[in-house]
């Protein structure tokens, strides 16, 4: 059987596990007259098309379709609500100590949605509806920990910071992706520090010099006037507290498999055709990062985050194209975690207060001129040579898919 038989078979068998999982919740809800009963049946039902849809191999086109998409957007959540429930369950009515059950659960929810990924998201063949997704499951697999477990079952302090921050949950989103991205055809993740023979070692220094300097700007400079934005800084050290970190390795982790991975690979291949799908590949995708910072309005001011979002895509860029060059994500995870890091442990917080002043613009402008320079110098020559081959490589071509395991 390929790998792909065997994510077939441990989605049928965790469906039917969470099927009857909610039969209990609702029974139980049900027999103690709880009014939220009535929520968790058509959940219930949910499953069941689901499991009842994917068992039957000669299912109506109209259920598969309406199946693919129920489940798409509903069961992650499912997942997530049945995850807590069952957490909080062996905590309570067991009387086992929250740290080894949370430390158990959690790791299975690092894996849970891999066969998810494989059966429901192999389904999506429309680059908009895998870029959708993407970004639904995103929000909700990263985030959805902290809201379906209540920090009294958590468990030691380090085990809130991971799951409150969404950095457990990053690592989850990356297992996701990386699964459906191989599902889709496209490629593994660069997790390996090994370069190909065609790149240039000079190209890669300026890359990381201009990474290096970015990241020293952005936390450490204090220029208050035009003649001085590039010149002035205030190099102080603050020790850095675990939930700031584990932000920044969420942003870091769950951001660049979102982005650089997903939506630039998904991107990639629906322009597989364009005679300059890397550029137009590169904008789009960095476009969508940047746009995707304006959920941030729910705790910052709109200019700031207008703001954010131009910072963002603009990074996205730069990025974009380290990616594409260097064929390395964990080099762009390296280098969006420092920018991160070093920014909340100078600032003390992950958001932006207040609002914009003309530096804040200025900057922008700055910006704009290194990183898109940048970006536009890598458009040309051996440069865009080795991007265009890395693309071919990242949307499936000399690439070899699946694995299989024979009994004799």
């Amino acid at each position: 059987m390929s790998g792909k038989d065997y994510l077939h078979i441990w989605y049928l068998a965790q469906l039917t596990v969470v099927t009857f999982l909610l039969l209990l919740i609702c029974a139980w809800e049900a027999v103690h007259g709880i009014v939220l009963v009535y929520r968790m049946i058509p959940v219930t039902l949910i499953t069941v098309i689901g499991l009842v849809t994917t068992s039957w191999n000669a299912a109506p086109t109209w259920l598969k379709v309406g199946n693919r998409w129920l489940q798409a957007i509903v069961q992650p959540v499912i997942l997530i609500v049945v995850w807590g429930f069952v957490t909080r369950s062996i905590i309570v009515r067991l009387q086992l100590p929250a740290r080894g059950v949370v430390a158990l659960t959690m790791l299975y929810y690092l894996v849970m949605f891999a066969p998810f990924a494989s059966e429901i998201g192999g389904q999506l063949k429309w680059a908009a509806a895998r870029i959708f997704c993407l970004f639904w499951w995103f929000n909700i697999v990263v985030f959805g920990m902290d809201v379906a477990l209540p920090q009294k079952f958590m468990g030691p302090h380090t085990f809130v910071v991971l799951i409150s921050s969404g950095a457990a949950g990053a690592l989850a989103f990356f297992l996701l992706v990386t699964t459906v991205m191989r599902t889709w055809e496209l490629s593994w993740p660069g997790l390996k520090p090994r370069f190909s023979w065609d790149v240039s070692w000079w190209v890669i220094a300026i890359l990381l010099i201009v990474a290096a300097a970015l990241i020293i700007w952005n936390a450490y400079g204090t220029g208050d006037h035009w003649y001085n934005v590039l010149f002035s800084y205030y190099f102080s050290w603050h020790t850095p507290s675990k939930m700031l970190t584990a932000k920044s390795f969420e942003a870091a982790v769950g951001e660049e498999s979102l982005v650089r991975f997903g939506f630039l690979g998904t991107c990639l291949y629906a322009m597989r055709n364009w005679k300059n799908r890397v550029c137009w590949a590169v904008i789009v995708s960095s476009l969508l990062f940047g746009l995707m910072h304006y959920f941030n309005l729910f705790d910052q001011h709109f200019d700031m985050t207008t703001v954010q979002a131009i910072n963002a895509f603009l990074l996205g860029l730069f990025l974009s194209v380290v990616y594409l060059y260097t064929g390395q994500l964990w080099l762009t995870m390296l280098i969006h975690f420092l920018f991160d890091w070093t920014a909340f442990t100078v600032s003390g917080t992950s958001t932006m207060a207040g609002h914009t002043n003309y530096m804040d613009w200025l900057t922008l402008l700055i910006e704009f001129i290194v990183l898109g320079g940048i970006t536009a110098w890598m458009m040309f020559g051996n440069r865009r040579h080795v991007m265009e081959r890395h693309a071919n490589k990242l949307i499936g071509e000399d690439q070899h898919f699946g694995f299989r395991l024979d009994f004799n």
